[in-house]
């Protein structure tokens, strides 16, 4: 999966059909993990990976094989003493501060490293320059690297068709930050593919993206204090019909979360958003995402940080947890006060999230820790949360 691309922060200052691929091979069964009991019931969920569509995935790979580092604002002796720090092999220093080689444009430069020189960068060394490349959104890979969230290269790829040497590749040239296995390393990679269909077993692989596949456990006796939970910021009369439905068939009330979220959660969850087959022209991301959770038809205009803003400031308030079901949880960075992510919040800390614009990023379930291990990364988060005002 890719990091998740930032959104343009949100100022809260002021208050054919597809060629299937081989399943990748699980050690054990999922692990089935049951919440807390609360107004909600009792979750019940497992973790499971969501694979993007071929047409999605093709139509965002990369163009080119060739590796590009960008350096923002900086000038010749800049980017040299940049490199120097990072104690390179002589060698590879010598050849990477040779400016001949050096595509020089007004708003930066360009340095090119073959395949060699990537693998011979040493691991601290990379991960110092890649975090240093990731402050520029010219340099996307580094910005967003894929997680391999096994913790290991042959087990992520464990099921897909792909040769040694883009295995021993991807091992040579992954690094940590923290304890997550990173890779940023996308062209160079494919450029050992050596067909079209392990070039697209590749991409495949790495479009996963982990989602919890959840569903909802309601005692009888706790029917309409559930119901008033899940028919927020509507009726309980609304979901009563749904849940006496269930109940007369069992004793115990068992649905999937899915059918108990609002219309349009339900529509686009676990899908993708494809800018194909969407006439608006708009790239949905996570505040789009978060605002629009009760909204029967989205505003496209949630898509525009100016006026995510001020959406927010005129239909929610702060609140302190405990959160309730449709809560948006802001990301905000301690420094500067912004917010560079946004979530829906569901039920015992698991959230309705979409983490970036890209088409790549699915609409999916996610524990709350999970997501901000993901940004913690790269800020320093503090999590805010607004509800909407009962009157909108």
């Amino acid at each position: 999966m890719t990091l998740p691309p930032f959104s343009p922060f949100v100022s809260l200052k002021d208050a054919k059909e597809p060629v299937q691929s081989p399943a990748p091979k699980e050690a054990k069964p999922p692990e089935v993990i049951f919440s807390r009991t609360g107004p909600w019931g009792q979750l019940e969920y497992f973790e499971t990976f969501i694979q993007a569509p071929e047409d999605i995935i093709l139509a965002n790979q990369p163009h080119s094989t060739r590796t590009r580092w960008f350096f923002g604002g900086m000038d010749a002796q800049g980017v040299k003493d940049l490199l120097v720090e990072l104690h390179l092999p002589r060698g590879l220093e010598t050849a990477l501060c040779a400016e001949d080689s050096w595509l020089i444009e007004p708003d930066g430069i360009n340095l090119y490293p073959s395949s060699a020189q990537i693998l011979e960068l040493p691991e601290s060394s990379r991960a110092k320059l890649y975090a240093t490349l990731s402050r520029w959104e010219q340099n996307f890979y580094h910005l967003e690297p894929e997680l391999i969230y096994t913790g290991s290269v042959r087990s992520w790829f464990e099921g897909f068709d792909v040769s040694e040497a883009v295995l021993s590749f991807t091992e040579k040239v992954s690094y940590k930050l923290g304890s997550t296995l990173l890779f940023a390393d996308t062209p160079a990679m494919l450029d050992f593919a050596e067909t079209e269909k392990e070039r697209l077993e590749i991409l495949r692989a790495f479009s996963r993206t982990p989602t919890l596949m959840a569903k909802v456990i309601i005692e009888p006796a706790a029917k309409k204090e559930a119901a008033e939970y899940w028919s927020k910021p509507f009726s309980a009369q609304d979901i009563l019909p749904f849940l006496d439905a269930v109940l007369r068939q069992e004793n115990l009330a068992q649905t999937d979360l899915l059918h108990l979220l609002p219309a349009n959660v339900r529509k686009i969850l676990y899908t993708y958003h494809n800018p194909k087959t969407s006439f608006s022209g708009y790239m949905p991301d996570c505040h789009w995402t978060a605002l629009n959770f009760f909204n029967a038809e989205p505003f496209e205009r949630l898509c525009e940080p100016a006026k995510a803003t001020s959406y927010t400031l005129a239909n929610f308030t702060p609140v302190a947890p405990p959160y309730e079901l449709g809560d948006v949880l802001f990301f905000t960075d301690t420094q500067t006060g912004d917010a560079y992510h946004s979530c829906a919040y569901i039920a015992d800390d698991v959230v309705f999230t979409k983490n970036g614009r890209s088409p790549l990023q699915p609409w999916v379930l996610m524990k709350l820790d999970s997501v901000k291990a993901l940004y913690d990364m790269h800020f320093h988060t503090n999590i805010t949360a607004y509800r909407r005002k009962p009157s909108t």
